[in-house]
């Protein structure tokens, strides 16, 4: 109570009725002379008062303006820390999976990278990383996520390397079916890409296979190392070129929208058949 006493607008505000209440008492009196100056000074004392509150007005205004464009601020530089919080986060836990896996399989080089670009005229969804011969990767090196395999090495310069998809009939990669331990062939096909999924064929008229077998990589040919998770069955169907029975696998990965990998750069069964033919 004493603050608002001593408060600037008060002291304003009660010499104003003071003034006001003498001049209306003074106003009674017949005189036009008095009441002329009456009606002036209250006409200024209205006037004083009236743009004494609106520079109160604009001050307090200005002051929350600038409140608010600091709010914003700082609410912008919170939502950039979240961002690279939730990105860092799931880069760890994409790495930690790696250290996993290369913990399972001590002979593994893994290099984690960035997809840097996409061919957009290439229906089964080839992608390029962000490392290459200068890194250690050569052609055929397999390609995974931490949820399997969803490619190999193409082609690779100095800072860069592309990678075929295993929704591509260029990939050949041997597999197993975890369950049932029935082989084929993983290949990509041009019917089947777009839904994001592949084919294992080559597999025996008399195959075991059911929908929901995970199928895994196989570890014969030298390319890729075994027990790369693949993706699980589908269904089981026909290949629709040559009649020959095959099963549509659905990768643990959406390869079609993938944002990072890693090149397995060296396993201990790496090039084991070309050594083998070379002897």
């Amino acid at each position: 109570m004493k603050g608002f006493l001593h408060n600037k607008n008060f002291k304003t505000l009660l010499i104003t009725l003071v003034i006001l209440v003498v001049m209306s008492v003074l106003s009674l009196v017949d005189n036009s002379v008095v009441s002329s100056a009456v009606n002036g000074i209250t006409k200024g004392l209205f006037q004083v008062s009236a743009s004494a509150t609106a520079s109160t007005d604009t001050v307090s205004y200005d002051d929350l303006k600038k409140e608010n464009e600091e709010l914003k601020k700082e609410n912008a530089e919170l939502r950039s820390q979240l961002v690279d919080y939730y990105e860092t986060k799931s880069e760890n836990d994409r790495l930690w999976k790696y250290y996993d896996l290369k913990k399972e399989n001590p002979s593994y080089k893994i290099l984690p990278a960035s997809v840097i670009r996409r061919d957009a005229n290439d229906d089964f969804y080839s992608f390029t990383l962000d490392i290459g011969s200068s890194n250690g990767v050569e052609l055929n090196d397999p390609v995974i996520t931490e949820n399997g395999l969803v490619g190999w090495v193409c082609r690779t310069d100095a800072g860069t390397c592309k990678v075929k998809t295993i929704l591509s009939p260029d990939t050949r990669a041997g597999a197993i079916d975890k369950k049932t331990g029935d082989l084929g062939i993983v290949s990509g096909s041009a019917e089947y890409s777009d839904q994001n999924l592949t084919c294992l064929t080559k597999i025996a008229e008399d195959n075991k296979i059911k929908e929901g077998d995970i199928i895994v990589t196989s570890g014969t040919g030298g390319v890729y190392p075994g027990n790369l998770v693949i993706g699980e069955v589908k269904e089981l169907s026909f290949n629709s070129y040559d009649t020959t029975r095959c099963a549509i696998i659905e990768p643990y990965e959406d390869i079609r929208t993938v944002t990072a990998a890693a090149v397995i750069t060296d396993f201990e069964t790496k090039g084991e058949v070309k050594q083998s033919n070379e002897d």
